[in-house]
């Protein structure tokens, strides 16, 4: 069975390795009162109520960007030269107020369809991201399968962890972001990327100041391990992450055991069902129940990660 992400030889950058005890700086996890995420301007519409908790703020107060709709950027990535990636910014958006942001990372298609995957990821959350007010950014990997290029075995680079990190810092630079509640969502080797981020842990990348963060059609057991350095391991994560699991009962790629073994053991280092970890075992979609995922997945994850935020 193949379900690890496309991992051509590589090329120089550290990684560095999270420890198996959470990290004392360790940003801590806030949950929103329930109007954040009844409105896209919900900012501004708390009524106030007793006992209603406190809203952070980190605006990231980025210098401008273009806006509304499809917006498509260029980054310079040391050793990877320039490359684009791909933004939805809603029509409402404003830069003079702080705004959610998710990154999507695409799925592995074949030789030359990373860009496409890329656009279509953006696509898919659109307009989810219209109706609820966030922005979403979907950088391309550059793997030769349409997958993307992680850290070698001695944890060096570059790699596209690199071009994802400088899209991150590229969005929050030129829009106004909230980086209390950033998010993150991957498909297939993108979800395999993205747990092998947040859990191992990348100097590159804070990872640990995600709000939360979701995987469809992917698995633990496609990150591959580093030398020195346990990959995708969540008990050596820098802390719990809210995470939302999506996996097809009838995926072809993965067979079920697999993400009910990961379920298993997210449960063992701590995360707790409802609450931090949201599994979803779905039949629908074309095919039904297959490695593919809907708008109402979507709309399930945002559903779970919106009202996690950070205190960093």
């Amino acid at each position: 069975m193949k379900i690890g992400r496309s991992r051509p030889c590589p090329i120089a950058l550290a990684v560095a390795a999270i420890t198996a005890s959470p990290l004392a700086s360790a940003a801590q996890r806030l949950t929103l009162p329930a109007w954040v995420c009844a409105h896209p301007d919900a900012i501004f519409v708390s009524g106030l109520e007793a006992g209603e908790s406190v809203v952070p703020h980190s605006p990231s107060n980025g210098s401008g960007g273009a806006y509304p709709g499809n917006v498509t950027r260029t980054v310079n990535v040391p050793g990877f030269g320039n490359q684009a990636y791909y933004l939805y910014v809603p029509t409402s958006y404003t830069p003079t107020r702080p705004w959610p942001a998710i990154l999507v990372l695409h799925g592995a298609g074949g030789p030359g369809t990373s860009d496409i995957r890329a656009q279509a990821a953006r696509t898919s959350w659109s307009a989810l991201a219209q109706s609820a007010g966030f922005i979403v950014a979907a950088p391309a990997g550059s793997g030769s399968m349409g997958g993307w290029i992680a850290p070698n075995i001695n944890g060096q680079g570059p790699s596209d962890y690199d071009a994802i990190a400088t899209v991150v810092a590229d969005v929050k630079a030129h829009y106004n972001i909230e980086t209390t509640r950033e998010y993150a969502w991957g498909f297939s080797a993108g979800g395999e990327t993205l747990h092998d981020i947040v859990l191992t842990g990348w100097s590159g990348m804070n990872a640990d100041t995600y709000a939360g963060f979701a995987v469809t059609g992917a698995v633990l057991a496609g990150c591959l391990p580093y030398n020195t350095v346990n990959s995708c391991v969540p008990a050596n994560a820098a802390r719990i992450i809210p995470l939302d699991i999506h996996a097809g009962v009838n995926d072809p790629n993965i067979p079920l055991s697999y993400p009910r073994s990961d379920k298993a053991v997210f449960l063992a280092a701590g995360w707790q069902q409802g609450d931090t970890l949201f599994y979803t075992e779905f039949t629908d979609g074309s095919p039904p129940g297959s490695h593919t995922y809907t708008a109402t997945h979507l709309g399930d994850v945002w559903h779970n990660l919106c009202p996690n935020a950070v205190i960093p």
